[in-house]
């Protein structure tokens, strides 16, 4: 039992230092409006965009979808 419980933390915390990496590792993406480099780590401003992804651009307040193309005014 106790080298299960070993093993399950060693597992978890390579496991979350992997996706930290990763994380770090992704290209930022900018703003298709101003070309202001958006954050790595995004606060969403609402449920819709919390569930779908994307970001409020901080420069011009531009809405952008998860793959960094400029979102019309009803979508998000």
């Amino acid at each position: 039992m106790d080298t299960l419980l070993t093993s399950a933390l060693v597992g978890g915390i390579a496991g979350g230092l992997a996706v930290l990496l990763l994380a770090f590792l992704i290209p930022r993406k900018t703003c298709p409006k101003c070309k202001t480099l958006l954050p790595r780590f995004r606060k969403p401003s609402n449920t819709r965009e919390a569930m779908l992804g994307g970001w409020k651009c901080p420069s011009c307040s531009a809405k952008i979808a998860r793959d960094g193309s400029l979102l019309s005014n009803d979508t998000l």
